[in-house]
């Protein structure tokens, strides 16, 4: 895929996973602030695709002060600066975190690091799904989410590690490196999976949204995928590649 053509599916993605976590901070009660999670998404997923490497973080700034001037302009309605704090923080989640697909696929080989980041992410959330359904027994995190056991995730965790083995040749880790990597991986996307789940069991919900029948929203598919995508980015800057 294109960067252009990866530039609109990560925008389409953020656009959507952003309005489902501002439609949850609506059902908990706060109203966000108007305007600033679309301007999130173009400033954080255009700015990624057109500042390259570091020159992407100098956005933090400009989006923080654009926020403000947002709350300035609303600041005759109650709770205007805690309704600010939670709108930013949000659009943080979603499309600063998303801005890293953008990142990552700009790299050096950054279709394949990108590739591995998908790849071993969903390996890991279908064998720890798996698994933990068939083996599972104790629970990882149930004030959290209930569901996930400690098999599940280390079973899922090993299968992610075995398939990140693909990355020694189209990549050129050494084995160590590439074990280590499907591990971060594993990890950073069960740790997304669950600050999801803490986020969607403090107002209530099951799903993040209906995006997709039956399964949820998109925030439910990405949520590992925002966590493991950075993770893999700066392994990437590190090992030099």
């Amino acid at each position: 895929m294109g960067r252009e053509a990866w530039l609109l599916w990560v925008a389409m993605l953020a656009i959507v996973a952003t309005m489902e976590v501002l439609n949850l901070l609506i059902k908990a009660g706060r109203r966000p602030l108007p305007w600033l999670g679309p301007i999130s998404v173009f400033v954080f997923v255009v700015g990624a695709w057109a500042l390259r490497g570091y020159g992407f973080f100098y956005l933090l700034g400009p989006f923080v002060l654009l926020g403000l001037l947002l709350l300035l302009l609303d600041h005759h309605q109650p709770h205007a600066f805690e309704r600010w704090g939670l709108t930013s923080a949000a659009c943080l989640y979603t499309a600063f975190l998303a801005a890293y697909m953008i990142l990552l696929r700009n790299e050096p080989d950054g279709l394949w690091w990108m590739g591995a980041a998908l790849t071993v992410t969903w390996v890991f959330d279908t064998g720890a799904y798996l698994i933990g359904r068939r083996w599972g027994r104790r629970k990882l995190w149930p004030s959290v989410s209930p569901g996930k056991t400690w098999e599940g995730t280390i079973g899922g965790a090993a299968l992610g590690a075995g398939l990140s083995l693909a990355t020694v040749r189209v990549l050129g880790l050494s084995y160590a490196q590439a074990i280590g990597l499907g591990l971060l991986i594993a990890a950073l996307a069960q740790l997304g999976d669950l600050v999801e789940s803490a986020i969607k069991r403090q107002v209530g919900v099951k799903d993040a949204g209906g995006f997709l029948p039956g399964h949820g929203g998109i925030l439910d598919r990405i949520d590992g995928l925002l966590f493991s995508t950075v993770g893999v980015y700066y392994f990437a800057l590190l090992a030099g590649r």
